[in-house]
């Protein structure tokens, strides 16, 4: 990598490893709650939570930082034909890191040789699902070649740090479920609404990268 390259990568290496990082209230900035206003209260005890990891995998291209995102198929699961980061359960006697390169190969094709891992980001409990989520930030050294597996991953898009950056990519709806209107902010890119667990990873992630 270029001395430019390197200079973003250590910084970011260095906000994830050496700062307090933001979590709670990074999530909050984009967590789903009641039109009421209705306090929504993240859990205090995760211990019964099942264990899950996502990879933010960086590369650049084009003369800016790009990470993926994947359209899961429809197929009827609570999160079917959602946007979200690769990723899935930790197995048993498996690190968070090696999950999330794991199911980013399975999923996306990506070569697990291929990742540097920079760190951890703060994890996040998903009440809905019962799934506490462990995003990890890894770095590429160029654009992988993606092989979208076709009975998890519809497509896979990337997503450029200029555009997570861009305010106008952050709106807000409202959707209604369990008997009330919630507000849901989401980021807006192409078309494509990246809300939810993915959105608040991305809203710590950005606070990460652009302190």
């Amino acid at each position: 990598m270029c001395e430019k390259n390197l200079d973003f990568i250590t910084t970011l290496r260095k906000n994830i490893l050496d700062s307090n990082l933001p979590g709670r209230n990074s999530f909050d900035r984009m967590r789903p709650r009641p039109q009421d206003k209705t306090s929504m209260k993240f859990p205090d005890d995760c211990n019964q939570y099942a264990k899950a990891a996502v990879l933010i995998a960086l590369f650049k291209e084009n003369g800016s930082w790009h990470f993926p995102l994947i359209k899961r198929t429809e197929d009827g699961l609570p999160h079917g034909g959602q946007i979200a980061l690769p990723g899935g359960r930790i197995k048993h006697g498996e690190t968070a890191e090696n999950a999330a390169i794991r199911e980013a190969q399975e999923e996306t094709g990506i070569n697990p040789e291929k990742v540097q891992i920079l760190g951890r980001l703060t994890p996040l409990p998903i009440p809905i699902s019962k799934f506490l989520v462990h995003p990890i930030v890894g770095v590429l050294n160029k654009r992988p070649e993606f092989k979208p597996c076709p009975m998890e991953v519809s497509c896979i898009f990337t997503v450029s740090m200029g555009e997570l950056s861009d305010k106008t990519k952050q709106k807000l709806t409202t959707r209604h479920h369990r008997g009330c209107q919630h507000l849901i902010p989401y980021f807006d890119f192409h078309g494509r609404e990246v809300w939810g667990a993915t959105a608040m990873i991305l809203s710590e992630f950005l606070d990460i990268a652009n302190p």
